[in-house]
């Protein structure tokens, strides 16, 4: 049996509040509407090549966002992973 190997991309995330991780799990649910999720233990997002989690770790000044994706094919896998980290970048700005 061959099988291919999966590539991980892993990268934390600072929010100043729960408030604002809370709205960031919120537009990366919408942003991959059209896959399959499971929002138990933070997000759950599975898409044909792989899948990605999104959970916090608390701290007293902030709430860090663990994003751990694993993808059979690495562009497609970076691709996702660009998006994800598009969506936190513009959620700063606001």
């Amino acid at each position: 049996m061959n099988t291919k190997p999966c590539h991980k991309l892993n990268k934390q995330a600072t929010f100043s509040s729960t408030t604002k991780y809370n709205q960031f799990l919120n537009w990366i649910s919408g942003e991959f509407d059209l896959y399959l999720q499971d929002e138990t233990n933070g997000l759950h997002v599975f898409f044909p090549e792989g899948k990605f989690h999104i959970s916090a770790l608390e701290t007293k000044e902030k709430t860090i966002a663990e994003i751990n994706l694993e993808s059979k094919i690495l562009e497609k896998g970076q691709i996702i992973f660009d998006k994800i980290m598009s969506v936190y970048n513009l959620l700063l700005k606001n």
